[in-house]
Formats: C-alpha cells, sequence, structure tokens
C-alpha cells in the first residue's frame, strides 16, 4: 500500500511564516466499509514512519469499540514494540539529521548539497542500530502479533532481553559514553550537561567517533550561542489522560473535526506535543527551558533524556513500557464504547489520537491526529519560532531549516526563504 504522507510546504518572508500542508487528513477513510480486522492489519501500512505506534494507536481505538481488551502482556509487548521505535528514531535524529542540520547552520559555505550527506562513520553506525532495532522487533513479534486485536500471548518470547540489550548497548556506545542509567542520574541540570558535552561525551570512543556525537552538538550549540534559538512561547500539550479523552473523542466528532484535524487547538490556543513537551518536567530540561526558553538546546536534550530512559530501561532486562505509566493510553472502558474507539500512543514525535466509530463489525468513519498537525499549526511552536528569525541573520535559511529539523516533522518539510 502507498505512503499517504504529503508534505509540508513552509515560506518564511520577513514578519511573516507561512505554512501549508499537503497531508491527506481523510486519508483513513478509505477503510470506511471495511471489517474492523482488516482495517487493524492494514492501516498501518499507510503510513512509512513510526509504524509501531500507528499500529499500537489503531488496535486500542479497534478495540475499545469493540470492546475487546488485550491481555496485560500484549499490552507490555506492544509498548516495548513503541519505545523501541521511539529509541530508533531518536538515534537517528541525533546521529544523522541534527549533525546534519546543524554543520549547514554553522557553515552554509561549506557544506554544498554534495558535502551535506552523512559521513560513513555515522550511517555505518547508523546501520548497526537498525539492526538492533529490527532484531528486537522480530523478538517481541516472536510469539504472534501482538497488534492484534484482543492478542493474548502465553508468554513474553525468551530472546527479547538479548535483543533489547543489544540496542540500549548501542545507545550507550553512540551517544552517552556510559551506562544509560548512569548518565540519567549524573546529568540533572545545565552545568552537568555542559561538563558531559566537554568530556567528549563519556569514557566512551563511538560517540567521539562521529564528528563528536552528540556531545559535540551540545558543544556546538553552545559556542555558536544558540541554545536559545527558536525560542517561543508556544505551551506544551498537557498529558491527555482519561477525563481529557470525552472531550478530545467530541472534536474528532462532526462536521467541524476535519478543521480541527487540520489545525489543531488546546483550550484555544495551539500547542506542540514533541519529545520536549514529554519531558519538560524532568530536571536536566525543566533547568535548560528556566535557562534559554523551548530553543534548541532544550529540544536537544529533550532527545537525549527520552533515550536515556528508553535504553536504562532495555538494560535492566525488563524492557521499556512494562510499567503501567508507560502503556500506550487505552480508549474509555471498552464496555461504555458503543462502537465508539480512541486510541492514543506516544510516538517518536508527539501524541498520536486514533479515532474510529463501528457498526457491527465493520467502520463507518476513521480519524487520524497526529504529532505533526499540533507542531506545524499556522501559529503553532515551527511558525512562532521561526518568526523570531530576523530577515538580516546571517545564514538566515540554514537556520531556520535547523530549527524545523528540531521540532522534526513526520513528512517531507520544504522550506523557502525570501
Amino acid at each position: 500500500m502507498n505512503d499517504l504522507s504529503g508534505q509540508l510546504q513552509v515560506h518564511l518572508q520577513p514578519g511573516t511564516v507561512r505554512i501549508r500542508s499537503t497531508r491527506p487528513i481523510t486519508a483513513a477513510r478509505v477503510f470506511n466499509g471495511k471489517p474492523v480486522g482488516f482495517v487493524a492489519d492494514r492501516l498501518p501500512l499507510l503510513f512509512s514512519l513510526c509504524g509501531s505506534a500507528q499500529a499500537a494507536a489503531c488496535s486500542a481505538a479497534c478495540e475499545a469499540a469493540l470492546g475487546l481488551q488485550p491481555t496485560p502482556l500484549a499490552r507490555r509487548l506492544r509498548a516495548c514494540l513503541v519505545q523501541a521505535e521511539t529509541a530508533k528514531e531518536h538515534l537517528w535524529r541525533l546521529l544523522l539529521d541534527w549533525p546534519q542540520a546543524l554543520a549547514a547552520a554553522l557553515a552554509p559555505d561549506a557544506c554544498a548539497p554534495a558535502r551535506r550527506r552523512p559521513g560513513s562513520s555515522a550511517t555505518s553506525e547508523m546501520a548497526r542500530v537498525m539492526r538492533a532495532y529490527l532484531a528486537l522487533r522480530a523478538a517481541l513479534s516472536a510469539s504472534g502479533d501482538p497488534f492484534a486485536l484482543g492478542a493474548s500471548p502465553v508468554a513474553e518470547p525468551a530472546t527479547v532481553p538479548a535483543a533489547a540489550a543489544a540496542l540500549a548497548g548501542l545507545a550507550e556506545e553512540l551517544v552517552f559514553g556510559m551506562p544509560a542509567a548512569h548518565w540519567r542520574a549524573a546529568v540533572t541540570d545545565a552545568a552537568a550537561l555542559t561538563a558531559w558535552a566537554e568530556a567528549g561525551g563519556g569514557p566512551g570512543q563511538g560517540a567521539a567517533a562521529i564528528s563528536g556525537g552528540p556531545a559535540g552538538l551540545v558543544r556546538q550549540l553552545l559556542a555558536a550561542d544558540l541554545a536559545r534559538f527558536g525560542r517561543n512561547p508556544v505551551v506544551p500539550l498537557p498529558r491527555l489522560g482519561p477525563a481529557a479523552w470525552p472531550r478530545l473523542a467530541a472534536a474528532l466528532d462532526g462536521p467541524a473535526a476535519d478543521a480541527f484535524i487540520a489545525t489543531p487547538t488546546w483550550q484555544e490556543a495551539p500547542a506542540e506535543t514533541t519529545p520536549l513537551a514529554r519531558q519538560a518536567g524532568t530536571p536536566l530540561v525543566a533547568d535548560l527551558i528556566a535557562r534559554h526558553g523551548n530553543g534548541l538546546l532544550a529540544r536537544l536534550a529533550a532527545l537525549l533524556v527520552e533515550l536515556a530512559e528508553i535504553a536504562a530501561e532495555l538494560a535492566s532486562g525488563s524492557g521499556p513500557g512494562l510499567t503501567p505509566d508507560s502503556l500506550p493510553a487505552l480508549a474509555p472502558d471498552p464496555a461504555q464504547a458503543g462502537g465508539l474507539g480512541l486510541g492514543l500512543a506516544e510516538a517518536a514525535r508527539g501524541l498520536l489520537v486514533h479515532r474510529v466509530q463501528v457498526e457491527g463489525e465493520r467502520v463507518l468513519d476513521y480519524r487520524i491526529l497526529a504529532p505533526t498537525e499540533w507542531n506545524f499549526h499556522p501559529a503553532g511552536v515551527v511558525a512562532a519560532g521561526l518568526l523570531a528569525l530576523a530577515p538580516d541573520v546571517p545564514h538566515r535559511k540554514a537556520l531556520a531549516q535547523l530549527h524545523i529539523t528540531a521540532v522534526d516533522p513526520c513528512v517531507d518539510c520544504v522550506l523557502a526563504v525570501t
């Protein structure tokens, strides 16, 4: 099935930012009239990124609408798949996308398109990450598809701990230079982050081999006085617990739903849903926000903190997502659903929401609200951050692209600067 992601078009002009999206927000309606099981199996294939998060949200929504409950083990396996996917995506950002975008912003004349491709060391290390991720994904699915509706695996596959430890080990080698749990305990404020960065990312050699690794990114942001670049007043989307689900479900219902999906707001204002939004209350990220606002350094640190949390859980042998707080949110009590289901999952780039209406065992209506619609709202965190970019600043387009990369769209984004 073809990927129907669409494209974002960002046009930066003096005093104005225009964001246009060609994302087909009604694409999921191709499944209207189809059997629910068919939809749960095929819908994640519409998306080239975050397939596990899409599957988690879809399964949760469909199960709620049908009154099904997966077993606790199925939920844990699903959560582990989503967290492993998030770790893989964060490693891609930290090892490939951030270094490329920051290099272009700091020295654009030396970064012609042919030279902006990631170095062989970074690409080879990311290839190791992908192999480890795919091995863990295969291990987690060895006893059957955890995302099958009402899934009830009888035992966790025996190969999971070793596969989880392998992915965690790569994060520790290539990013932290030490056990992830040690990094989390030691790096809890701006001073500790600076000390870690100046030490080269710890004793490990992997990070230092990749153009200084993420520790080098921290050093470069500080040296170039870019820690607060992109800061803006857009607030994080709050955690939408069960009390907020009826309001969210209502916004996704009826003739106004498409407009809400295209330009979502919470409490009548744009909000951001990103790793920064999720990690804003952690000691390190909170300290950086207090010092520099929600600029580049806080965004980079949020990736590091979240990756460290996942890697520490993987390395512990328990695997991520094995505590109730980290499980993908289920929809309202299936016994009360009445054919309507809401499924939430924290994808790598932010909150993903699926809403399905079912009659019998067929889908009447399917709607999806993705993180990009929040973050690339016409007055959202990307637009607000770019508005602060002065027309005469050097390397204006490269800096704008760096901000977009830091927020991280889940589809192709074309930037024009005039």
